[in-house]
């Protein structure tokens, strides 16, 4: 708990840098998104390195390159930069002054839960979480943590698809995806633990002061984004319209 005002605003600072990432262009972005790949495979190949045996090792760094590059694929999908066109802010729409950007409100549909659970469920969890979620992978995590995360999850969907989208995404879309944010992303953050605890240490890295490393920070991500991106898909076809 001593370090939690720490934690707390590390990590508003970190979030704050992401969600900027909802105001790239995808040409723009593409560049950043390479450059975490490259810090994300290198402390992959430490973690894996790590483990005792030579098959984990294989399995681990086989399985992460697919989770970190399809996560980071999914991100840049989200501008629809790679379809060709983008969708933004119609000019005429009636939305907040700060708003007034071309955005992509898909990478914040991804960023902004992915955020909003991990504050919420730390800061939770922190003050008066007490039930064990998986000690043996994630000694820190608790019930009531996770819980918070799930909520905070869903409450930043249901913020976005109504307040940055115009027009709002319809519940056939929103619904699923409150639910399925959170889960997914607290499967992402405890692939990386249980890989971090076989190998033995606390972090990924050391990159980010408070936080340790590129995959401590972008791991429930990496979930998070694929699940954003079949939304979009399912959206685009209109097959959950309501």
């Amino acid at each position: 708990m001593r370090d939690l005002p720490l934690r707390t605003v590390t990590a508003v600072v970190y979030g704050a840098i992401f969600l900027a990432a909802g105001v790239v262009p995808g040409p723009w972005l593409t560049p950043v998104l390479a450059i975490l790949l490259v810090l994300g495979f290198l402390e992959l190949w430490r973690l894996a390195r790590a483990l005792p045996r030579a098959a984990s090792r294989v399995a681990a760094l086989v399985c992460g390159v697919i989770v970190l590059a399809g996560g980071l694929f999914a991100v840049l999908y989200l501008t629809t930069y790679l379809q060709g066109h983008g969708e933004f802010i119609a000019p005429d729409a009636r939305v907040w002054p700060w708003l007034r950007l071309n955005i992509y409100p898909w990478v914040f549909m991804a960023l902004l839960p992915t955020w909003a659970a991990d504050i919420g469920g730390y800061v939770v969890g922190s003050l008066i979480g007490r039930h064990k979620l998986a000690p043996r992978i994630s000694p820190g995590k608790t019930w009531e943590g996770t819980i918070a995360g799930f909520l905070a999850a869903a409450v930043a969907v249901g913020f976005v698809g109504t307040q940055i989208f115009t027009p709002s995404l319809p519940a056939g879309i929103l619904v699923p995806l409150a639910l399925a944010v959170g889960p997914a992303g607290l499967f992402g953050d405890l692939l990386e633990s249980g890989l971090k605890r076989a190998a033995g240490v606390k972090d990924s890295g050391t990159i980010l002061p408070g936080h340790g490393g590129v995959l401590d920070r972008i791991d429930s991500l990496l979930l998070v984004a694929p699940v954003v991106a079949l939304a979009l898909n399912a959206y685009r076809s209109g097959m959950m319209d309501s």
